[in-house]
């Protein structure tokens, strides 16, 4: 074996094994939704404080607070918000649930127009398909809402994360053969 083929091995070793840890986390993150919205909230909120004293910092270290200001006022609002979601991680999490809420509805209705205008096409029909699903969901988060503010975050997350680290194992996998 040479050694471009060790390395690749090594590499996909590495990849299997993070993939691994990746994906027990998303089942972390599947078991305990609420807590996991909760810090996914709360290091937003971190963030967006993070985020606007560099603002701030950058408004008064140019110099041209007139060309600023706008910059100031973002800087300002980043880091209001951002306290707010740090020192109310409940509400920070209904917010972001409702929008993700409206997103779903509003994101299915672009599927259905464009899966309508694609319809001679193949797969327009996956694609209004993907738009009824999107549409359903979207009034489920609401209709369940506010419970839904305490599993929907980090239910995605997690399912996510679980997806990304099966991904890593099944790249991880290939390699190693």
């Amino acid at each position: 074996m040479n050694d471009a083929t060790n390395l690749a091995r090594t590499g996909a070793r590495v990849g299997t094994t993070w993939g691994i840890l990746v994906m027990l986390l998303g089942i972390l993150a599947i078991a305990m939704p609420l807590l996991t919205g909760v810090a996914l909230t709360m290091t937003l909120g971190v963030i967006l404080v993070a985020s606007g004293v560099a603002q701030l910092i950058y408004t008064f270290r140019s110099k041209s607070f007139g060309e600023g200001a706008m910059r100031f006022v973002f800087g300002a609002l980043a880091i209001l918000a951002g306290l707010s979601l740090f020192a109310q991680p409940g509400a920070g999490l209904a917010t972001i649930t409702v929008f993700l809420a409206v997103w779903f509805v509003v994101d299915g209705i672009w599927s259905l127009i464009a899966g309508f205008r694609w319809r001679p096409f193949d797969g327009w029909g996956w694609m209004v398909f993907s738009g009824v699903v999107s549409i359903v969901l979207g009034i489920m988060v609401y209709r369940q809402f506010p419970e839904s503010a305490a599993w929907l975050v980090g239910l995605m997350v997690g399912i996510r994360l679980m997806f990304a680290g099966m991904t890593m194992i099944m790249m991880g996998s290939a390699g190693e053969a």
